[in-house]
This record gives structure tokens, sequence and C-alpha cells, in this order.
């Protein structure tokens, strides 16, 4: 048997073909004492086969027996395995498409292919691997790592570009947020391996909108990535990249200063949160409020029914003073309601959960307008040759009411902005003219 295995590896470093085939012919039954004895090795027959130059061969070889590249050795590892740590990424491609179940075999270590080849740095293995199996960009090690993570921690900056291009051309941003157990992300990671190229590469694609990162990711040990810098500030690489994520804060964050440590950061982050935590819940409140109105309408009111007739004529009568009351309450109750519902979907549009929060708010909806068409009282108003029903009338009252608080509202905005301009313009003029407290005054508008 060891004979006949030399014999196989010989044509294959000879890249023979016909070899290889008239070995095949003459014992076509030996797959299984083929299997143990690559079992027994370090190297299965296969990987010691396939050598620089020997590709037609080993290609071959795979054909006539494809169980042979799902062979593992002592260490767990396949054929794709040793291909990838190798960087051949010819004989990578070329045994991926025989079987790309390989791209997702786990070795001994819990590592498939990708892995071992993003720990070697190989650009070329990664984009052929990632081209045969794009899935493989998601698999974890034990310790909750993507390739991503071990392209980091062993400093391959080429090959964590390669993965970066691959994660995008995919649609995987997602990875770029991914902690492993210890809760770090591929920023903190960079951070505390002090790499700034692929600190600035990150801050680069998110800023542009290509990846998503969150930099004020914390870790298990509550650190954002700033952080660590601030607590290694003595380093001078790490104040550089302290730098770098401290200019990216203030991109995102126009509104605090670049130079803020990040402590500071968080406090002041902290009240534009808090804000609207507590407009959600007045919201939220005063939305429910509009509901229990219609829920509880009195029943004198649901009884009322003072038009004589149950249509009305726009040119004879009337209209607005022989609507029941009910109907104005149902007017301003429902402008109110669906007034508020619009603002909360503002206000949770930042949330992750906002899908779900805006199909309640939807459902939310769909069931007080059914309420209200079963609460409205049922009548038609003529306009010439035209008539609009009851439920449309109100609606579209509720509408231009909305649009009324809208404009009045902006109006109202534009004017305090208006009058602050000339105010700051006659202060200007006259520097003298005005008291501390006009001043205070003026800057409270």
């Amino acid at each position: 048997m060891a004979n006949l295995e030399q014999l196989f590896q010989e044509a294959c470093q000879r890249n023979d073909v016909d070899g290889v085939k008239s070995l095949y012919s003459k014992h076509p039954n030996l797959l299984d004492e083929i299997i143990k004895a690559c079992q027994r090795s370090d190297d299965p027959l296969l990987i010691t086969a396939c050598l620089p130059g020997s590709l037609e061969a080993a290609k071959e070889m795979a054909r006539l027996w494809p169980q042979l590249a799902s062979i593992k050795n002592q260490r767990g590892e396949t054929t794709m395995h040793l291909l990838s740590t190798d960087g051949d990424a010819e004989m990578v491609q070329t045994f991926g498409e025989i079987n790309r179940e390989l791209c997702l075999e786990v070795d001994n270590s819990s590592m498939i292919p990708l892995h071992r080849t993003a720990l070697e740095g190989n650009s070329d293995v990664i984009r052929a691997l990632v081209s045969i199996c794009p899935e493989s960009l998601e698999k974890l090690t034990s310790n909750g790592e993507t390739a991503l993570h071990l392209a980091v921690k062993k400093s391959r900056a080429d090959a964590f570009q390669a993965l970066v291009d691959e994660a995008k051309s995919h649609r995987k941003e997602h990875l770029f947020t991914w902690k492993d157990k210890e809760g770090n992300t591929v920023l903190h990671l960079a951070t505390l391996n002090k790499l700034k190229q692929i600190v600035e590469l990150l801050i680069r694609e998110n800023s542009n909108r290509r990846i998503m990162i969150r930099i004020n990711t914390v870790n298990k040990q509550r650190q954002t990535a700033l952080q660590l810098c601030n607590a290694n500030s003595q380093d001078s690489a790490f104040k550089e990249i302290g730098y770098i994520i401290q200019q990216a804060i203030a991109q995102q964050y126009p509104q605090l200063p670049a130079d803020g440590t990040a402590n500071s950061r968080r406090n002041q982050t902290r009240w534009p949160i808090q804000t609207r935590n507590v407009l959600l819940m007045v919201v939220v409140t005063i939305a429910a409020a509009f509901f229990t109105v219609a829920c509880n309408l009195p029943d004198s009111l649901l009884r009322e029914d003072t038009l004589a007739v149950k249509t009305l004529h726009a040119d004879k009568d009337d209209v607005l003073s022989k609507l029941p009351t009910v109907v104005y309450i149902m007017i301003f109750n429902s402008a109110g309601f669906l007034s508020t519902m619009f603002a909360i979907v503002l206000l949770v549009w930042p949330l992750h959960l906002r899908t779900f929060v805006l199909f309640l708010v939807i459902c939310t909806a769909i069931v007080y307008i059914l309420l209200a068409d079963e609460i409205i009282p049922k009548f038609y108003v003529k306009v010439g040759k035209s008539s609009i029903s009851s439920n449309g009338l109100v609606w579209s009252l509720v509408l231009a009411l909305i649009l009324f608080g809208m404009a009045v509202l902006s109006m109202g905005k534009f004017t305090l902005s208006f009058w602050r301009f000339i105010c700051l313009r006659r202060n200007r003029t006259n520097p003298r003219g005005n008291s501390l407290e006009d001043l205070h005054e003026i800057t409270a508008l």
C-alpha cells in the first residue's frame, strides 16, 4: 500500500494526468485503503500530491476520488485547510469548484479555511475562498471570532482590506459590529494592537457609508475604543489612534467639541437621549389619552342625531352649524391622535427596533380608524353634483387641521428666528445699547 501511495504522489508531482488515470484503472477498489492511510498521516495523499506545477494531476485525482478532498488528518485539517495555509489560490479555486462544502469544514481548532488564510494574510486566497463560499465570512471560531477579527489580531492589514472588500461586495456589513467572546469589535482589536492603518480604514469606510461601525460600542470591560486609547495615553501610537477616533466622533456628533474626553462626550450625549425618552413617554401618554377618548365617548353624544335629513346641501344649508357635536370631537381628537403617531415615528426612527415599533404604530392607527368609522354618524354633504360621505368629510378636515397646525408652528419658528436675527444685528451695530439682561433674552429666543 505504501508503494502504491508513493506511485500516486510521484505521478501527481510530475503532473502526469495519464499516470494518475492508469493507476486508478489498475487499482479502482483501493479507495478505502488509501483513505485509512491518509487519516493516519499528518498530510493526506492529495495534499502531498498538490505541489506547485501539479494542478492538472491533482484535479484528476480529486475528480476520480472526490472523497479524498474531504479526508482530515490528525489535526482535523482537510485539503482546503492546508492549501489555504500554503497560499495556493489556484489550487483553492480548483478544489472549491469541485466541492464548495470544503470551505466550511472545521479543524480541531474550530477554524475553517478562511480563518486559516486570514491568519496567514494571503489576500488572493481570501478572495478565492469567499468567491466560492460567501457564507464563510460569517463563520465563527470557538472564541466567537470572524475572519476579520483574526486578520486584525495577527496585524494582517492586506488580508483585512481584502476581507473588507469582500464583506462589502456580499452585503455583510454587519460583520464590522460583531463582537467576539470578550465583547471586542474589530475596531477594539485594531486599537489594542495599535494598527493605525486599519483604524483609519474603518473610520474612512464608515464615514463614506460603505460599512457600518459603532464607534461608541463597549466591550465586556465597558470600554469603547476611545477609552482604550485614553487608558494608554502615554503611548504615542494610542494618542494618534485616539485623535483619529475623536475626529470621527466629532463628524458624527458635530454639536460636541472635537477635543473632549470620552467621559465628557458620554455625559453630553446622554442629554439628547434622555430628552428623546421623555418626549416619547409624553407623546405616548397623549396618544393613549386620545385613543381613550374615542373609546369612551358618552352615550348621549353617540345617540345624538341633530340631522333631520341624511343629506346636506352645501349651497343651501349651513353645514357646520348642523353637524353633530361628536363630529367635531372626532375631527380634533383624530388630528391629535395621528399627530402623536407621527411624532412617535420620528422619535423611534433612530432605534434599532424601529421596524417592530412602526408595525405597532400602524396597527394602532388602523384600529383607531376603524373605530372612528363606527363612531362618526352616517350622512352625506352634497356640493354641486358631487357628494362626500361623513367619513370622507371628517378625514379631509383632519388632514386640513394637521397641515394648518404644521404651517402655524413653522411660521412661528421662522418668526422667532427672524426676530433673533434682527436683535443680534442690532446688537452688533450698537454693542453698548443692550444690557446683559437684553442679551440673555435675545439668546433665549
